[in-house]
């Protein structure tokens, strides 16, 4: 497994997680609150974005999680304005929460892997030292700039920005073209 492949996809998920929890506003809406099994589904996609295997979510690990996603948008938002201290702040409180470590575990005859927390702990832990020590490393590395927030009115999703250019200011085509469609409004009044 290529580390730094699995650090990119822990960053992923800890932004699907984080956008799922976290923001109030969504692609011009109100973020719409998730009944459980709904947040359930959240979670589980999130985590599939850095497991082949399909993650299954107890009622413990999911108010966990949620909390923890919660508190990733809110790390995350505060490295997109500029906040370091508290977003280093809020990481290193999840980073103590969830214990993270590295620790290199293989299964069966696979290639060694390495992640972020203890396999012995639950799943919450795990999962949340993986994505805390994915967001850390964004934040204390080379890679912030490609943090971003959805430029659109009434949407605060926060994404990474993957393009070559690094020009990306939506967080998809959708709020792209509410954009566009409001700015055309405004010209032809």
């Amino acid at each position: 497994m290529d580390v730094t492949g699995h650090l990119e996809a822990a960053l992923d998920a800890a932004v699907a997680l984080a956008d799922a929890f976290g923001p109030e506003h969504t692609r011009g809406r109100p973020t719409p609150r998730l009944d459980t099994a709904e947040q359930r589904e959240a979670v589980e996609a999130a985590l599939r974005l850095v497991t082949s295997l399909a993650p299954r979510v107890d009622d413990a690990s999911l108010a966990r999680l949620t909390d923890g996603a919660e508190r990733l948008y809110e790390a995350l938002a505060a490295l997109v304005d500029g906040e370091h201290a508290h977003a280093a702040e809020v990481v290193n409180g999840l980073l103590r929460a969830s214990r993270a470590e590295p620790w290199l575990v293989q299964y069966g005859d696979e290639p060694w892997h390495l992640y972020f927390g203890d396999p012995s702990r639950t799943g919450a832990e795990r999962w949340l030292a993986d994505l805390t020590t994915a967001v850390a490393m964004l934040a204390g590395g080379d890679g912030l700039s490609r943090l971003r927030r959805c430029e659109a009115e009434r949407c605060e999703l926060v994404f990474l920005d993957a393009t070559k250019s690094q020009n990306r200011r939506f967080c998809s085509t959708a709020c792209q073209n509410r954009t566009k469609v409001a700015a055309y409004r405004s010209r032809a009044r």
